[in-house]
């Protein structure tokens, strides 16, 4: 049975962000995921303060505003570079455009006409940005996706044309990579504040209502992934909140989003040999593991519980190996596991055990009664493949019985002997089997 862990990629971010969330905002999702998670964040960010479509022109100087006052548009901007244009709010507001640089606008990242340009949707700033008026000409209401041959690019990278990433292969509107991050947060968002709101809301190639089809979650799974949240999202978040009174749940906790929609996305398939369950000391173990998923993606691999004497290492190209010896000290059952999956689904888990008997020499050792035991040497407990019938005495080198048993049916408790050799006698027979006690 697979188990689920959550990968922890984004502790830094977290303790980035954590100081700008009220207290008390997040009460109440502790320990919940899926749509348990989804159901209670779409209360906590519900019936935000709506604000007019015409005030977004004077809200986007303060929630869209680069540090030298230009407008931080997406779709223009170069991060770490000089961007091809800027623009100045207000006097460069559209307007007509006839090209790149003429004007910015309100882009809609999540298009108005999948929501019949309906409110609050369509001033909801949690997903309008301003932007080139000509590239957000360009995008349209075409899904976000990945291009393979682009049909036009604008002057910092953004494209339009085939989708590439598995699951569509229609037009899409690709961003360049510093921003894939922000709009996969902004569409968790829509598809979160207004889960079960989505009443008239149309079905398109990316979603269905508020809903997002697989091969748009497994997208900006990977986007949300890839381009980690940034101060700019973290200041665009709290200046916001201060005009709408919610959040966006994406950028302060980055883990929601594969909580809620990580399962979707393909993961990983386990293969190895079975292997063995028994081995002796002295004996090698090995055990090889290989994992792939649908595309093609990393596969990382982490042990949990090896034991000393058995050795782990992770390839770093989609293959693992368990390996050791163990010694005489060694024997007993040993259980471990390991986790594996890529960067875009909770692990999971495999689980196997390992029994270490001792060498045949000591351990098998046979009385002309049939009587086995084992583990030898043994720490607890020993175990003998048949229970004569009668009493059955523990004895030392010197003769003196440590232990008397009558009709035993079970392993027999030893923990409480001293180290060294002992006799094991049965009614009517001087020596059953010999044993040693680590």
């Amino acid at each position: 049975m697979s188990k689920y862990f959550l990968l922890l990629m984004f502790v830094s971010g977290l303790l980035q962000v954590s100081g700008q969330i009220p207290s008390g905002y997040y009460d109440g999702t502790e320990g919940l995921e899926g749509t348990a998670l989804r159901s209670a964040l779409h209360t906590i960010i519900d019936n935000h303060t709506s604000i007019s479509y015409t005030s977004i022109w004077t809200h986007v100087q303060t929630t869209d505003k680069k540090s030298n006052g230009k407008v931080w548009d997406m779709y223009s901007d170069v991060p770490g570079g000089t961007p091809p244009y800027e623009f100045t709010f207000s006097s460069d507001q559209c307007g007509n455009y006839s090209g790149e640089a003429d004007c910015y606008n309100r882009e809609h990242s999540w298009p108005q006409s999948w929501f019949n340009s309906n409110s609050p949707m369509v001033s909801d700033l949690f997903h309008i940005y301003p932007t080139d008026g000509y590239v957000n000409g360009q995008r349209g209401n075409y899904a976000f996706g990945e291009v393979g041959t682009a049909t036009w690019t604008s002057q910092n990278g953004s494209k339009k044309g085939n989708c590439v990433y598995p699951g569509y292969s229609g037009t899409v509107f690709e961003p360049i990579d510093a921003y894939k991050g922000d709009f996969a947060r902004t569409f968790f968002y829509m598809a979160t504040r207004y889960y079960t709101e989505d009443s008239g809301w149309l079905t398109t190639e990316a979603t269905d209502g508020a809903e997002l089809f697989s091969w748009t979650k497994n997208l900006l799974m990977e986007w949300h992934i890839k381009d980690p949240v940034s101060a700019k999202e973290i200041a665009r978040n709290n200046a916001v909140y201060g005009i709408q009174h919610n959040r966006n749940p994406y950028i302060d906790h980055p883990e929601f989003a594969m909580l809620i929609f990580g399962d979707d996305y393909p993961q990983a398939e386990l293969s190895y040999q079975t292997p063995v369950d028994t081995i002796l000391v002295g004996e090698l173990y090995s055990l090889h593991l290989s994992a792939v998923d649908d595309y093609a993606n990393a596969i990382s691999f982490t042990a949990l519980g090896t034991p000393g004497w058995l050795g782990f290492t992770d390839h770093l190209d989609n293959s693992a190996d368990f390996s050791g010896q163990p010694a005489a000290i060694d024997t007993g059952l040993f259980s471990f596991s390991v986790t594996y999956g890529n960067a875009y689904s909770p692990a999971q888990e495999a689980d196997f055990q390992v029994y270490v008997k001792a060498s045949v020499s000591v351990s098998e050792i046979k009385s002309p009664y049939g009587i086995v035991l084992f583990p030898n040497p043994a720490d607890d407990f020993i175990t003998l493949n048949t229970y004569p019938q009668g009493l059955i005495r523990i004895v030392n080198m010197l003769g003196e019985t440590m232990l008397s048993l009558e009709n035993c049916h079970s392993p027999i408790f030893v923990g409480d002997l001293q180290p060294g050799i002992y006799f094991l006698q049965t009614t009517g027979h001087t020596h059953g089997s010999i044993f040693v006690k680590r």
